[in-house]
């Protein structure tokens, strides 16, 4: 290793102190993995086409946590949605989880989660608002174990077993008591409303607890037939006060 590393000072190749040989090295072993990596894709990013690699994460055989692995040059916010392509070429919706810190790799390895939802509810003010997410239930335990896992101290996210979750980038107008619906198929719909969010505990990313609840009645209220007072469509009008 020593001759080696002489070796390549003499010819000056990725620099002439060892940390900057190992780096540069590093950087060109994965520059090769991207030209023959069967996980190899291309994504855009801010106007930018970067290629990368979508890798299994551990033993997540769901693949709703993968592996993206870029080059240092590109640099993701926890919370970005990036549109990747599967096996068949088209694009998926994933967010941006969190960066591993990897001392002088020759890469970035993102873990990225599969989002699942496209969430739209009306705001306090009256706006369409709308978000990517990934929902989970009850019983399915897998991202706790893997928050659980990490063991960071700075995480404040815990769970009710009894509620409903999602995970999606961070939304200022997600409130307390706001009420969706998710269309799972044209006759089936959920309803549901926010109890509470953790915006904490991750940058960019807001996991969100929920509760199911009976669909509104979106019937628009009757009009006042001439003569009636607002006493007599105090619930139509004012029940919600």
């Amino acid at each position: 290793m020593k001759y080696w590393d002489t070796y390549l000072k003499r010819l000056n190749r990725f620099g002439l102190d060892y940390q900057s040989r190992m780096q540069g090295r590093r950087e060109a072993e994965f520059e090769r993995l991207l030209l023959k990596s069967v996980y190899r894709i291309d994504f855009f990013y801010d106007g930018t086409l970067y290629p990368a690699t979508l890798e299994k994460y551990k033993q997540d055989e769901t693949q709703t946590l993968q592996y993206l692995l870029t080059r240092l040059d590109c640099e993701l916010a926890g919370g970005t949605i990036l549109f990747l392509p599967d096996k068949n070429g088209e694009n998926q919706p994933w967010m941006v989880y969190w960066l591993e810190n990897m001392v002088a790799s020759g890469y970035n390895r993102y873990v990225v989660l599969r989002m699942t939802h496209f969430i739209t509810w009306v705001d306090r003010e009256g706006n369409q608002q709308s978000t990517w997410a990934y929902m989970y239930g009850q019983e399915d335990n897998m991202l706790k174990d893997e928050i659980r896992s990490r063991s960071r101290m700075d995480t404040v996210y815990s769970e009710n077993l009894k509620l409903n979750f999602f995970i999606a980038p961070f939304n200022k107008h997600i409130r307390r008591d706001d009420y969706f619906e998710v269309v799972l198929d044209e006759d089936f719909i959920e309803a549901y409303r926010v109890t509470g969010y953790d915006v904490q505990s991750d940058p960019g990313v807001e996991y969100v607890s929920v509760d199911p609840i009976y669909l509104y009645d979106h019937t628009p209220a009757p009009e006042r037939p001439e003569g009636d007072t607002s006493e007599d469509y105090y619930w139509l009008e004012r029940g919600e006060e």
